[in-house]
């Protein structure tokens, strides 16, 4: 299993109108991909940052992914303009730390 993830830096007042549009390629297209388990959308408290976390069988079937239509079509719209910079990296272990949970006295 690899963790893909790719961190948009965008212009702020363009953060929801992108994000949906991640989120309805993800919906429509992605999901569908062989290879594809899951993935996190979240965007940044400023407005600044939208960051993609999917998770895959392996690298080919996610690279595998950049050649479908509606990606592309993603990659190449107008709205993509409101991209300032993006960081993407693929990973392929990771180590889990779990949390516990706190319970306060009074």
């Amino acid at each position: 299993m690899i963790t893909f993830v790719d961190v948009f830096t965008i212009l702020p007042d363009k953060q929801q109108d992108l994000l949906q549009a991640i989120q309805d390629v993800y919906r429509t297209v992605v999901k569908q991909h062989p290879g594809y388990i899951s993935a996190r959308l979240l965007k940044s408290s400023d407005g600044a940052k939208i960051t993609a976390i999917s998770l895959w069988e392996n690298q080919e079937q996610f690279t595998a992914i950049k050649e479908i239509p509606g990606v592309q079509d993603l990659y190449n719209s107008e709205l993509f303009a409101c991209v300032i910079s993006n960081d993407s990296h693929a990973y392929s272990s990771f180590v889990e730390v779990p949390g516990t949970s706190h319970k306060h006295s009074k």
